[in-house]
């Protein structure tokens, strides 16, 4: 049977540790953090629109941010799949099965992130090929995953199994660990990074959902059967569910989960520092994309700024300087993780206006 191939694009993250440059009204994935003229959401769907139809590649979002990714992607309604509010990667997982089920019961999904980078286009692709044949030919919920290279603590990680052709069945998932036990993991030569990025068929993912995580399938199954819901009817669902992420609800608990790594240049774009290590920099090592800068005695500065501000530096070094107009930040970059912190006591001071 030849199966029909959708890519489902996560995109209802809240994006904070890019304050103030992402907001609540438009996080990250709806911004060019890296300067390219074009959105973290629309490299996603440009690289997946490579070998999947544009009727198939789904956005999975907030139904606030409806307009916004109709605007940025030239599409309508059919390319949207709302939540009609947040409930982490789990509920979001559990509805796009259901709602693709309802256009093609054999579907195969891919479902990814809005806002990675992803710069071996081609061999990502290669990658999701495999992934897609062997989710075709086995009840299998596949993990796509990335051979470490330091012990990076912002990510997870995958243990190794049974080894087979290109893929390992998964032994185990860490979220997340402390450095000790992520330079113990690099060192035993048995564990992947997590990139979040899955295929499966959409009955193996309902079927899981059945199996392990009832109080999510249960209410979507029963909505479901009358057909596709209006929004009101989805969102006295939706609120019932439980707020929890797709590891954490099927794939920890089940069987039948495997990986394949690539290393096609992934990151998940998940501090100022990412960005800054991966932006277009001057002799200096400075990134200025896209405003006017001058310096005096500065190197390896981060600064995103406003059209016809001029930023200029005296003595400055592994600085970020964000400035969006009402807003502007300064930290080290090596302290980019506590832009979270600022923003929680921001909000504590000041209330929400700035967020």
């Amino acid at each position: 049977m030849k199966h029909q191939v959708y890519a489902a694009i996560m995109a209802g993250g809240a994006g904070t540790r890019f304050w103030p440059a992402s907001t609540a009204t438009k996080p990250k994935q709806f911004l060019d953090v890296l300067g390219r003229g074009r959105t973290l959401l629309q490299e996603t769907f440009n690289r997946f629109n490579t070998f999947i139809p544009t009727e198939n590649i789904k956005v999975v979002s907030g139904d606030s941010y409806a307009a916004l990714i109709k605007s940025q992607l030239q599409t309508n309604d059919s390319g949207l799949i709302n939540e009609p509010m947040m409930r982490n990667t789990a509920a979001a997982v559990a509805l796009t099965a259901f709602e693709i089920s309802l256009e093609e019961p054999d579907a195969l999904i891919i479902m990814s992130p809005a806002d990675h980078l992803i710069q071996k286009p081609t061999v990502f692709s290669g990658v999701l090929q495999k992934a897609l044949d062997f989710a075709a030919s086995k009840d299998a919920l596949i993990t796509v995953s990335i051979e470490p290279d330091s012990p990076h603590t912002g990510y997870g990680y995958i243990k190794k199994g049974e080894a087979g052709k290109d893929f390992y069945k998964v032994d185990q998932f860490t979220e997340k660990p402390d450095l000790a036990a992520a330079e113990e993991f690099i060192a035993s030569g048995e564990f992947y990074w997590n990139a979040g990025i899955f295929v499966w068929s959409a009955r193996s993912i309902v079927k899981a959902f059945f199996e392990y995580a009832p109080e999510i399938y249960q209410p979507l199954a029963k909505l479901y059967r009358k057909g596709k819901p209006g929004l009101e009817e989805l969102n006295l669902v939706y609120q019932q569910l439980p707020s929890i992420s797709v590891d954490y609800a099927i794939m920890e608990k089940a069987s039948n989960v495997y990986t394949i790594a690539g290393d096609f240049g992934w990151s998940d774009l998940g501090s100022w520092k990412t960005i800054f290590e991966l932006s277009n920099k001057d002799q200096e090592q400075n990134s200025c994309t896209g405003v006017k800068f001058s310096a005096v005695d500065s190197q390896q500065n981060l600064i995103r700024g406003v059209d016809g501000k001029l930023y200029a530096f005296i003595g400055m070094e592994n600085t970020a300087l964000i400035d969006t107009g009402n807003v502007v930040l300064v930290f080290p970059l090596e302290r980019d993780q506590d832009v979270k912190k600022i923003l929680e006591k921001v909000r504590d001071e000041h209330g929400n206006q700035f967020d």
